[in-house]
């Protein structure tokens, strides 16, 4: 072989195995070596583009179409010589950048290497033996694609949460193209997603990529100094990635670990909390084991929490696991469940406190016909995380929840709607899922009983509005997470247009103990207009954050300082901020207000989803009013402008309450932004972006003067 010809060989065979160029550009050459051979030495171009589109069809993976690969190796290595067959101009060396592909040229070796064909062919076939036509990661994704192609647009989701581990952390263009084609997809489509959900990424970033918690409780707990003190020891700015490709760092939203704040994420492996004062703790490959706290009067959701092994499901057995589920199967009627489930006066713990037994009944009520039920485990909102506490620690309690839903108003498929970054629940979720499909619980004729279900799981990507029940069928359909107008409601017209009854982790977990020991049971606990338990995820100025499940009708005051531990010494509570950044604020006045959706009410505070966030007497209210209203600019899903603008302008304002630049009439128009969005928002996020402020100004104008 010529010398320079198998320099220039061994150079492109280093740049394939980098993967500095598309294994293409080798089947490109193998092409190119075989038909040459077979035609004298030379071939006419358009007849080399046919024979390896042709031959591509029979290697998955492979895109013969994309035209860089073939300009690559003709243009970047010198192996070539083309002659223009309408004129006989001859390209050869820097000339071959030139070429319009458009046109019909006879191409041949560069004049030096013709003898070589028989050689260069030898080569082709060895590297094509050792290393195929198509990277590795794109065969990867070939594998993806067969599993997931016939859900169509709705595997779209999790095919690139896999796509992007697949691909080192992001999405590259040629891998969108063949997701797209691969789901039947406009690319346009795929893109559209991608750019919608924070946790997918078209560019390039770090191989590790750290997430620090922006919200109240990790800014009280020193987020901003633990920011600082990584991007200073990194030599990066937030946003940025090391010049070694090694490192990102961002501020994220609430991560759902306020009660280990500050709380970070190393790609998706947590590291909470973290000392402020040793930021390279973020570096480390050993990250901080948290002490989880939860306790309660009378634990219910949370009896297996810390009792049993939550991955076995012999010892979910040993605490009556299943049981439920098996009785409704034998002795009860769909329409029994729900009964019982209606007697309990269960109403969902998600915030929106619907009557868990008139969804299901509205939703069985419908004409025959595919229904579902989802489970919802988006729990997204600052200050909440007592679902995560469930999902990680009692994931079979749950699913048997969600199958006893699905029976009782007869859907064939449930699924579990996970936020992206619980990476830990997932995986809990999906191994207990296995677990269950391997003993029977799911499939066709479950036992004998003539109901037959499957469940599946499904993963967020960092978009709080996906919390919103029309948000989550949207994303689970493979959508962008854009809220429905409502009417129809879900248990009329919801997944794919079909009745669907949506329910929160903890609702869920509620169902099994109801009908295992009846819905009266339920309903003689608590106050006679707030029946039953409630998990609480209390934070911030205490001195035991963790998830508490109480009887409604105790104290508050009982919740903060006998169970959470109550502000450290010397410090008094200022502020108590109840159902998230959408609630409202008590003050140390309302302490012996009982927890009770009636109470709560006419105190002018929320129960919500049970987050509760104590602000000592040293707190800046004003810090916390400006982290709600960026949560919400940040997280406006920008369907509707009274919600996109009018969540950005209360940002800007609240930013200058903080910064003490408000200036004359901020005041006003904070209200007056406030009953806009509430008035003409599209989804609960617009509508409620407002109320903590709003709340604030009621309990403390003066800080707004």
């Amino acid at each position: 072989m010529h010398p320079e010809l198998q320099s220039r060989l061994e150079q492109l065979g280093d740049d394939l195995r980098h993967g500095d160029v598309d294994r293409a550009a080798l089947f490109w050459l193998k092409m190119f070596a075989d038909q040459a051979t077979t035609h004298g030495g030379s071939l006419r171009s358009d007849a080399w583009v046919d024979a390896g589109l042709a031959a591509a069809r029979t290697l998955p993976g492979l895109d013969a179409a994309a035209l860089a690969p073939r300009r690559r190796l003709v243009e970047h290595y010198g192996l070539f010589q083309f002659v223009r067959m309408k004129d006989s101009a001859v390209f050869a060396g820097t000339a071959l950048a030139q070429l319009d592909w458009q046109r019909k040229y006879i191409v041949g070796l560069a004049p030096a290497f013709a003898a070589d064909l028989p050689a260069l062919r030898g080569w082709a076939e060895r590297h094509w033996d050792q290393l195929g036509g198509v990277d590795p990661a794109f065969a990867r994704l070939e594998d993806l694609l067969a599993r997931y192609a016939p859900q169509g647009r709705a595997g779209l989701l999790e095919v690139l949460h896999d796509t992007q581990t697949i691909f080192g952390g992001w999405l590259p263009r040629p891998a969108l193209e063949r997701i797209a084609g691969g789901l039947g997809l406009p690319v346009a489509d795929v893109y559209g997603v991608t750019e919608f959900y924070e946790m997918f990424y078209t560019q390039p970033v770090g191989r590790k990529i750290i997430r620090v918690c922006q919200d109240a409780s990790c800014a009280l707990a020193g987020a901003d100094a633990l920011t600082a003190g990584i991007c200073r020891k990194l030599g990066l700015r937030p946003g940025e990635t090391s010049a070694d490709g090694e490192y990102t760092v961002e501020q994220v939203r609430c991560l759902g670990l306020c009660d280990h704040a500050p709380a970070a994420l190393v790609n998706l492996r947590r590291y909470a909390p973290i000392d402020p004062a040793r930021p390279e703790q973020l570096l480390s490959d050993e990250p901080p084991q948290p002490v989880q706290r939860i306790g309660g009067q009378l634990k219910i959701a949370l009896a297996n929490v810390g009792a049993i092994d939550p991955a076995s499901l012999d010892a979910y057995y040993t605490q009556g696991g299943m049981a439920a589920f098996e009785k409704a199967l034998q002795t009860m009627s769909p329409a029994d469940v729900i009964a019982e489930v209606a007697d309990s006066k269960l109403v969902g713990r998600g915030g929106a406190a619907f009557p868990a037994g008139q969804k299901w009944r509205l939703t069985a009520s419908n004409p025959p016909g595919p229904r579902y039920v989802i489970c919802n485990a988006d729990e997204s909102e600052p200050g909440a995380f007592k679902d995560r506490v469930l999902l990680e620690n009692d994931p079979f309690r749950v699913l048997e929840g969600l199958l006893l839903a699905c029976y009782a108003v007869g859907a064939a498929r449930g699924f579990v709607y996970i936020r992206g970054e619980y990476r830990p629940g997932y995986e809990r979720m999906a191994a207990a899922l296995s677990t269950l499909e391997a003993a029977g619980y799911t499939g066709t004729n479950i036992f004998g009983s003539g109901f037959s279900c499957t469940i599946e799981l499904r993963r967020g990507a960092g978009a709080y509005i996906c919390g919103e029940e029309t948000a989550l069928m949207e994303s689970i359909e493979g959508k962008r997470g854009f809220p429905r107008l409502k009417p129809p409601f879900p248990t009329t017209a919801g997944l794919w247009g079909c009745p669907t009854a949506i329910n929160n982790v903890e609702t869920l977990a509620k169902v099994p103990p109801i009908v295992l020991y009846g819905g009266r049971w339920y309903a003689n606990l608590g106050t006679a207009d707030s029946s039953g338990t409630k998990l609480f995820a209390v934070s911030g100025s205490v001195r035991r954050p963790g998830v508490y499940e109480v009887p409604f009708g105790i104290p508050l005051r009982h919740l903060i300082y006998d169970l959470a531990g109550g502000p450290h010494t010397g410090r008094e509570i200022q502020a108590v901020l109840t159902g998230g950044a959408a609630g409202a604020f008590l003050t140390a006045e309302h302490l012996n207000t009982p927890l009770s959706f009636e109470s709560f009410r006419a105190a002018g505070g929320t129960i919500g989803a049970g987050t509760v966030m104590v602000f000592d007497d040293t707190v800046d209210l004003r810090m916390v009013l400006a982290r709600i209203g960026d949560f919400f600019a940040h997280e406006s899903c920008g369907k509707c402008y009274p919600c996109q603008i009018g969540t950005q302008r209360q940002a800007e304002l609240l930013g200058r309450l903080a910064q003490g630049t408000r200036i004359s009439g901020d005041s006003i128009a904070l209200i007056e932004l406030g009953q806009v969005m509430t008035d003409a928002s599209i989804c609960g996020l617009g509508q409620a972006a407002s109320l903590a402020i709003v709340s604030a100004r009621k309990r403390w104008p003066e800080l707004f003067e």
